[in-house]
């Protein structure tokens, strides 16, 4: 499908853009009054907190989350999607009946080793979704920007191995390559706190990416929000290339309830009239060591009920 940019130029379009309605929801999810859909990552119990299920989640809001995110790493060729198969999982997100949202991180292999073959063999792993009737964002290489360096990963050595922004955009067109057949998968590009300029090497192209979006932990003390955090890559890379804008992952930076509940109540009560491509927010349900970033498991019944008073 052919666009016209923010420059004002022609461009090709991916499957889906802002002004179509073709994602798929689960009837009665999880939503602000706003309208924006609404899901939570659940702990995987890997960083100090409790692995848990969204149906547990579910049993505590008496609601049904809209999206469900999840992480799994690239550290071997072929590529095997072992965490996502995990029957203990895969059940929880079928029965769910929310959009499932893996993140597929080339942990311990270069983007140069993403090959079409291995386009393929991620995509063969989604299907065993797709064919559940589950509905897949998939976030390859997510947070690439900040991933493909020390500093940023907070490590001794990048999280991503492949620094090259070409070999990126060829891994991220072979993937795409591999699920164009499948109309229940999508590629949602969704990169690390910057600037639209220092993200635009990373941009894959409007012809691969489906939906937008950017991972923000956002600091309390600067009053962050939804304009101030995400209205300049809303702006470049939502309206400007007229794609769905979603939030793959957020929380607080602090973890203290205040804070917590300030920013959940900005994503929730975003005035979409002035972001309509906006429909959905995915929150990082996790503690990490003496962190907790939760909102819903581990809180008191006020925290709880405060949480749920900005969703419909």
């Amino acid at each position: 499908m052919l666009g016209v940019s923010v420059s004002g130029a022609p461009f090709l379009e991916g499957r889906d853009t802002c002004a179509t309605d073709d994602l798929n929801f689960p009837s009665g999810g999880m939503h602000g009054y706003n309208t924006v859909y609404w899901g939570f990552l659940p702990d995987e119990g890997d960083s100090g907190g409790t692995k848990t299920h969204m149906s547990t989640i579910n049993g505590n809001t008496g609601k049904q989350a809209s999206t469900y995110g999840w992480y799994s790493q690239i550290t071997t060729l072929p590529y095997d999607g072992s965490q996502l198969l995990d029957s203990d999982l895969m059940n929880d997100v079928v029965s769910s009946g929310a959009v499932f949202v893996p993140a597929i991180m080339p942990t311990n292999v270069k983007f140069a080793d993403i090959t079409e073959d291995v386009g393929t063999q991620i995509a063969e792993v989604l299907e065993q979704y797709t064919s559940k009737n589950v509905e897949v964002w998939l976030r390859f290489a997510h947070e690439v920007n900040c991933y493909v360096s020390a500093a940023c990963s907070g490590q001794s050595s990048p999280i991503y191995a492949g620094r090259s922004q070409a070999e990126y955009i060829t891994a991220w067109q072979n993937v795409h390559a591999a699920i164009a057949s499948n109309p229940k998968i999508f590629m949602f590009w969704s990169p690390n706190s910057d600037s639209p300029s220092d993200l635009s090497g990373w941009w894959p192209g409007a012809n691969y990416v489906d939906i937008v979006g950017m991972d923000v932990y956002p600091d309390s003390s600067q009053s962050p929000t939804f304009a101030s955090v995400y209205g300049p890559f809303y702006d470049t890379f939502a309206a400007g290339y007229n794609k769905h804008f979603a939030i793959g992952e957020t929380r607080s930076k602090e973890g203290d309830v205040g804070s917590k509940e300030a920013w959940v109540k900005q994503l929730a009560d975003t005035d979409v009239s002035a972001y309509p491509c906006y429909i959905s927010a995915t929150w990082f349900e996790y503690q990490k060591g003496s962190q907790d970033f939760r909102i819903i498991q581990g809180q008191s019944a006020a925290t709880i009920q405060e949480t749920l008073s900005n969703f419909a």
